[in-house]
């Protein structure tokens, strides 16, 4: 019989168009997810799309989504006999309930397990078809899909059919069950968020996150492109507890379900008392005989019927207790994600009212978009559901009072929603003791938007479900509406015209406010508010009444009810959406460019065929700038007139210069070449070569002078200038004035692209051993430069520009500044302009000076200090600093960095002005970045590297070790372990997302993992192992030798030479050969120590070391070496790089030789310790610094 059941069940499952809709909706996200470059899941750099570890995160990704399918299999086998009635007969057969229950799941399941192999099926086809690019496939081996669907899909489907189908079980109600699913996915956000943010608990959430994300990723997490294409996770140790743990959960589920499930129904008893009661509370009361009142069809009548209507409405869905459950999970998640808000290097911001808001949108925005689509279809639908329709269709009320009644109860319950989650953004505030509120904020940047765009859906939801044939398929509509949204922007189809209900990205910012991103978006909500009120009357008047459903006598009636005020309503709002849609397009079309993503991509590779042949060219360097920079913030707008001196410095004669425009956003109003003309010119890219009537001879002088205007008119469909702003412009000279010759900047760098546009499928810099390519240095090919420049503004703020300010006058309303350049700076640098306090600080004969908005004076003595500090270090170990100032200048927090020109930090308002570092254990990442920006003063501003491999690391690298230093000087060397680990990680996880090949530090090509990442722990044992005072005469020398000069610029060959004269022993040029010029990892293990206690008193600590050193090529694959170094061995009174970890805690460091394979090294202490390691402090790059430092059992 169990069998008769499940075979039964699952021939009506795949009987039910549910079963096919489900199979092709999935099968075509895989299958897109394959062919479409715009969509990528699991893959990406050198990972294949069908490599082993892309196939198991798809299939895990797809297995999240799909338990809303699954519950739709195995949770509605249950409510669907109670709901046809036929569940009383099937009650009074001699069924047992063993093979009722588990029958019927059975079928369910494997209906489920059956629609999901369309994701396997969707991963192969999307693999054969000839337009998806070789390169980015490897083989597909069927082992693979089998292992990632019997290991990962089949247990989670099993684990959450179980689930939902206990709940369904005890509930009997289909929306208990699916409020069960919102609630079972905003925990498990939530946790694996938290839980995901916080190192310490990475293991514990490998082993309880229920869909093996986390036991994949703790097993994964350091693979290499290599190891992803070719390897499966190993079926060991957490991964199978894992599985476990979550199939006796299913197991513990069913059995519950069969416990509490009940076949009869048994009624309640009472007594003849109640039952008399209740016979006498259902009998009317009997009254007088008389006329009835004449009915009133008026104003007054139509208020009360709106009125009334609007009220019941809202209180069938405030009532609900799935809304209540709902707005319950929204609130938790959002103070869960604001009590435990985004952080950097572990360090979490304060909860300034933007970042609350912000964090509101992503973590509320869930609830209110449920509610809209979800009630939009229970309102419209529940007096059919409850058969009360023809009743109530039978009465006077006009259409009108069914279908905006509806609606606004929908409205009123998501401002309400919207207002709740507010105040628990207010209240989260207050707990973690941030008392400076906004209310204003949260009405105009939150609620009243946000209460318009989901407005704009639920009118869109209720007018889906006034012409669908049933609840299910509008819900079914609503959910590929969804879906569209998402994916149409991403293959081209982004203009928000007809992207219904969206618009342009509104950007906050403490400084700027709204700025003007709202106006765009503005218009377009007025736009799709018209017509949403269009919608509105269409489905007025194709509103089901009575017993008639289908749509095309509703369709055939419609010009009858469409007389009077619903056409008169219909027509001005479609006069208003026309009328908005032209001025939309006006601004998006004609005065800006409208361009995509995909237009971009095919701009960049256009470019690179008609110019990219010029990036060799010998070209005149600048040797004076003198700029004039008129700025409208308000406009906005800023137009700057200038000249440019130039030499000829190749020792050749020079016949032709190359000027371009780097920004598309940038006019060139004129310019003027004298003694040249305009040989050739390509409009489309701001490109123009002049030649020279008479060749420039080595050493000869020349000028151009030049105008340039860099305004928006209006609004754009995307990306509005954020750049010159209202309060906070902030510009680097390649956005608003031309260049010299042709780089690399703006050309397309991922491979993909690149062979689908018929480019080399590798952008790289020139190869370390080309010596030809230090004519040009690394920083967009700048040169050494003095600069005059005058900044002119609105008269309330304050102008920032390079070099000295030699004179500051305000006029007529307008503040104009001059600035005049004391030392040789690069021809890169920045002008900003906002209403800043400022804080000054005099350090010997340095002004230090931090521009602020008034909004964030937190951290402000922190910077200054950290200024003093890296001035402190810098000055007696490299060399003098070159300027009197040296200035911090906020920006809005449009984007998250901080950058180093001549003497001037811009730092964006979202990072170091909000770190909450109140906790004393947390990294002051204020400090390192102030101090990492400070050092490029050195490293880029005084010596620049060559453009070519290498480049980065003198630079990049070193600005690190700079910061490092610091840091190690304020908070010394054993707090350096939670820097060090950060850094390890990160170049670590990195490595996998490789798009080229992994290279040596001393061959990097901009790769940010290895110049920055590997670059901090690489500089750092250099300088545990040479000593820091050898380091430092290495860099001094090396900075001494190209301290502003001009080509031939430095290799990062120089460097290693200079590293090298200071290395005495063979041991050292090895470890220098290791960490720059080859790809070394560590693979070091701590085992179980035994620590004994002497009869003197002292320890006997005895420790197991298991040591492997490794080398690997630019994919990743790896040989062993032999290792014969010393390492650091450290016993502990408490975890490294935990808690409040600090020197006291250090019971003995000492470095041993260590050698590869497995040692036990013996040490006598005074002090007991509970922690042993191997290399502690995370000195080496080791491929699992997890296992390091173990506890003393």
């Amino acid at each position: 019989m169990f069998l008769k059941i499940a075979g039964f069940e699952l021939r009506y499952q795949l009987k039910n168009p549910v079963f096919w809709v489900t199979v092709a909706i999935f099968f075509l996200l895989t299958f897109g997810s394959m062919t479409i470059d715009q969509i990528s899941i699991g893959g990406g750099g050198n990972t294949h799309k069908n490599a082993p570890y892309a196939i198991i995160q798809i299939h895990m990704i797809w297995t999240l989504f799909f338990m809303f399918v699954t519950t739709a299999f195995v949770a509605n086998v249950i409510v669907r006999d109670d709901e046809s009635g036929f569940g009383p007969i099937v009650r009074t057969t001699r069924i047992t309930r063993f093979n009722y229950l588990f029958g019927r799941f059975t079928g369910a399941y494997a209906a489920a397990l059956l629609a999901f192999l369309s994701v396997p099926l969707g991963i192969l086809v999307g693999s054969w078809m000839p337009w998806v690019d070789p390169d980015t496939l490897g083989s597909n081996r069927l082992g693979d899909y089998a292992f990632a669907f019997a290991l990962f899909a089949a247990p989670n489907i099993l684990m959450t059919s179980a689930l939902f189908f206990m709940l369904a079980t005890v509930t009997r109600s289909m929306m208990t069950t699916y409020v069960g699913v919102v609630a079972f996915l905003i925990l498990y956000g939530l946790t694996t968020s938290v839980l995901g943010r916080l190192p310490q608990y990475e293991t514990l959430l490998a082993y309880v996150e229920p869909l093996g994300f986390g036991a994949f990723d703790l097993a994964t997490k350091y693979w290499t492109a290599t190891e992803r294409n070719n390897l499966l996770p190993p079926l060991t140790g957490i991964f199978l507890w894992n599985k476990a743990l979550w199939l006796g959960v299913a197991a513990a589920s069913l059995a519950l379900a069969a416990s509490l499930f009940r076949f009869g129904v048994k009624g309640k008893k009472q007594s003849k008392k109640q039952r008399l009661a209740e016979i006498a509370d259902a009998t009317p009361p009997q009254g007088a005989a008389g006329p009835l009142p004449a009915p009133r069809f008026d104003r007054a009548t139509a208020r009360a019927q709106l009125v009334t209507r609007t009220r019941l409405e809202f209180a069938q869905v405030l009532r609900s207790p799935a809304f209540l459950v709902l707005m319950v999970l929204g609130l938790f998640n959002s103070l869960g994600a604001l009590l435990s808000p985004g952080d950097l290097f572990g360090t979490e911001v304060l909860p300034v009212t933007r970042e609350v808001i912000q964090t509101l949108l992503g973590a509320f925005g869930l609830i209110p978009m449920i509610v809209a689509i979800y009630y939009s279809g229970e309102l419209v639908w529940r007096e059919r559901d409850r058969k009360t329709h023809e009743i109530i269709d039978a009465t006077a009320l006009p259409d009108w009072a069914f279908v905006v009644p509806k609606t606004l109860a929908v409205v009123l319950v998501m401002l309400s929603a919207l207002a709740i989650s507010a105040v628990g953004g207010i209240l989260a505030q207050l707990i973690r003791g941030w008392t400076a509120i906004e209310p204003g904020k949260y009405l105009l940047w939150y609620i009243l938007p946000e209460a318009v765009d989901w407005t704009l859906l639920a009118v869109l939801a209720v007018f889906v479900q006034a012409l669908s044939p049933h609840k299910f398929v509008g819900w079914g509509i609503m959910v590929l509406y969804m879906i569209a949204t998402i994916t149409l922007s991403n293959i081209g189809l982004a203009d928000n015209l007809y992207q219904y209900g969206r618009g342009p990205r509104v950007q906050f910012s403490d400084m700027n406010g709204l700025g003007r991103f709202w106006i765009g978006a503005w218009w377009f909500r007025l736009y799709y508010a018209a017509l949403a009120i269009v919608m509105l009357v269409a489905a007025h008047v194709l509103w089901r009444r009575g017993t008639e459903t289908r749509l095309r006598p509703r369709l055939a009636r419609a010009p009858s009810r469409l007389r009077g005020m619903p056409g008169l309503i219909g027509g001005a709002a479609l006069v208003v959406a026309v009328g908005t849609g032209v001025w939309i397009y006006t601004n998006t079309h004609v005065w800006n460019e409208y361009r995509t993503g995909l237009d971009d991509d095919r701009w960049a590779a256009d470019y690179e065929k008609a110019l990219y042949r010029f990036h060799t060219a010998p070209q005149p360097s600048v040797t004076d700038v003198r700029l004039a920079v008129d700025l409208r913030p308000s406009a906005p707008s800023m137009r700057t007139t200038g000249s440019y001196a130039l030499v000829n410095r190749t020792g050749a004669p020079l016949r032709d210069v190359h000027v371009r425009l780097t920004s598309r956003d940038l006019k060139l109003v004129s310019l003027d070449v004298p003694g040249a003309r305009l040989l050739r010119e390509w409009p489309r890219y701001g490109y123009r070569i002049y030649r020279y009537d008479t060749p420039l001879a080595p050493g000869q002088t020349a000028a151009i002078r030049f105008e340039t205007l860099r305004a928006q008119r209006g609004f754009r469909n995307s990306g509005d200038e954020r750049r010159v702003v209202a309060n906070g412009t902030f510009l680097n000279n390649s956005e608003f004035a031309p260049q010299i010759g042709m780089t690399r900047d703006a050309l397309l760098t991922d491979p993909t692209k690149r062979r689908k546009y018929g480019l080399p499928a590798q952008l790289r810099p020139p190869k370390l051993e080309d010596v030809a390519a230090t004519r040009f240095n690394y920083v967009n090919r700048a040169d050494w430069v003095n600069a005059d420049i005058t900044v002119t503004t609105d008269a309330d703020q304050t102008p920032i520009a390079p070099g000295n300010r030699v004179s500051d006058t305000v006029a007529n309303g307008r503040r104009t500044a001059h600035f005049v350049t004391e030392a040789p700076i690069l021809s890169f640098f920045s002008v900003q302009s906002a209403r800043y306090l400022e804080k000054h600080r005099r350090h010997g004969n340095t002004d230090l000076v931090v521009y602020y908005d008034p909004h964030h004076p937190m951290n402000v003595d922190r910077m200054l200090a950290a200024l003093a500090a890296g001035l402190d270090y810098y000055e007696p170990n490299f060399a003098p600093y070159q300027f009197r100032q040296a200035r911090i200048i906020e920006f809005p927090g449009y984007e998250q960095f901080a950058q180093a020109f001549a003497g001037t930090m811009p730092y964006s308002e979202s990072i170091g002005f909000i770190a909450d570092l109140s906790d004393k254990e947390k990294i002051d990442y204020v400090t390192y970045v102030t101090a990492h920006e400070l050092g490029h003063q050195w490293w880029a501003h005084q010596e620049v590297s060559a453009d070519m491999q290498g480049g980065t690391m003198l630079v990049e690298t070193l600005a690190q070790y700079s910061a490092l230093m610091v840091m190690e000087k304020l908070y010394g060397p054993d707090q350096i372990r939670r820097f060090l680990k950060y850094e390890l990680d990160r170049y670590l996880r990195a490595r996998g997302g490789e798009r080229v090949e992994e290279l040596p530090l001393v061959r990097v090509e901009d790769q940010g993992y290895i110049h920055y990442r590997k670059g901090s722990v690489v500089m750092y044992l250099l300088k545990d192992e040479l000593g820091e005072a050898k380091v430092n005469a290495a860099l001094r020398r090396f900075l001494m030798r190209f301290r502003f000069k001009g080509a031939p610029y430095p290799r990062s060959v120089d460097l290693i030479a200079e590293f090298r004269r200071e290395a005495t022993t063979p041991a050292q040029q090895a470890l220098i050969t290791d960490l720059f010029e080859r790809i070394t990892l560590y693979d070091l293990k701590a085992g179980a120590p035994k620590v004994t206690r002497r009869a003197d008193g002292r320890y006997d600590v005895a420790l197991t070391v298991n040591a492997r050193k490794l080398y690997a090529d630019g994919k990743g694959a790896e040989r062993q070496a032999p290792m014969a170094e010393a390492v650091d061995i450290g016993l502990f009174t408490a975890m490294p790089g935990r808690g409040s970890f600090a020197a006291k805690d250090v019971v003995l460091m000492e470095r041993r030789p260590i050698r590869s394979g497995t040692q036990v090294l013996r040490f006598v202490t005074a002090r007991a310790p509970t922690f042993v390691g191997v290399d502690p402090y995370n000195k080496r790059i080791d491929r699992n610094s997890d296992d390091n430092v173990v506890p003393v059992s």
